[in-house]
């Protein structure tokens, strides 16, 4: 992380809000919340639920600290600029599916970008790896409770992960998905499919490990690979004959769950 100061810039200022009541106006950057650091909107949210606040940011390059005590129902009143204020976590998985490397060239920037950022999981629903968690990390998700999260499991073999990741050394998600179990994260699991390498055996072998954890892993999307002209990798498009064979063992496992857990389960993307 570069030395720069971590504070979230501020862009709009509720007038009728506490920070508005207080004198926060935008172009301000908020540094802290009742002395604790704000590295990104979570933290602004759990810190600031507390009745007396005390509020740290700059401003014209000077810290300053203004402090109140917010009425029950008062928001705070501050929008920022982005919603992570010390940077985005990149991906430094090498999917030979991923969409961001079948992209053309000359394209705009943003659309380049790999994240693999847990905040913005449990903020806008992105899925990710969970290959880049630190403990302070699992540490932060027990303390303020981000639940649910959306996670790209793709198999839960270690030997073919490693291989759809384009990785070694990676966690075991199974391992993973059953300590965010014990923290009572719900889960949301994604499959991207891939002819010949994590559907049959490999695929049934996931369900189950899946579905042993149910509830805390809420739902598994199924979900093809998709494929652009700029794509190199060895792999392939599933044929009509075998999406419409995996639709069909998909629906006897929707069925199964129904009956066993009273809600389907598995749920197969639009795109098959």
């Amino acid at each position: 992380m570069s030395t720069r100061t971590v504070c979230g810039r501020i862009i709009g200022v509720e007038p009728t809000g506490f920070a508005g009541r207080l004198g926060l106006a935008p172009g301000d950057c908020l540094l802290a919340i009742n002395g604790a650091p704000v590295r990104d909107v979570i933290d602004v949210q759990f810190y600031a639920s507390e009745e007396e606040l005390e509020l740290t940011f700059v401003r014209d390059g000077q810290v300053q600290t203004v402090r109140g005590v917010r009425a029950y129902g008062e928001e705070l009143g501050l929008e920022f600029e982005t919603l992570l204020f010390d940077g985005l976590r990149v991906c430094h998985n090498r999917c030979e599916f991923c969409f961001v490397a079948q992209m053309p060239k000359g394209l705009r920037p943003s659309l380049y970008v790999r994240d693999d950022d847990y905040r913005l999981s449990f903020l806008t629903g992105s899925f990710v790896t969970l290959t880049n968690l630190t403990e302070a990390d699992w540490r932060r998700i027990e303390m303020q409770g981000l639940s649910p999260l959306y996670v790209s499991v793709h198999a839960t073999d270690p030997v073919v992960r490693s291989r759809l990741l384009g990785r070694t050394n990676i966690p075991d998600i199974r391992e993973q998905l059953q300590r965010l179990a014990n923290l009572g994260v719900e889960v949301h699991a994604q499959v991207v499919l891939v002819p010949g390498v994590n559907d049959g055996p490999v695929l049934e072998r996931t369900i189950a490990d899946l579905a042993a954890l149910y509830r805390a892993v809420a739902s598994v999307s199924l979900v093809p690979v998709g494929l652009t002209q700029f794509q190199r990798a060895p792999i392939r498009r599933y044929a009509k004959g075998e999406a419409r064979a995996l639709l069909g063992q998909a629906r006897e496992w929707r069925g199964r769950f129904a009956r066993e857990f009273g809600a389907r389960f598995v749920h197969p993307s639009d795109e098959f």
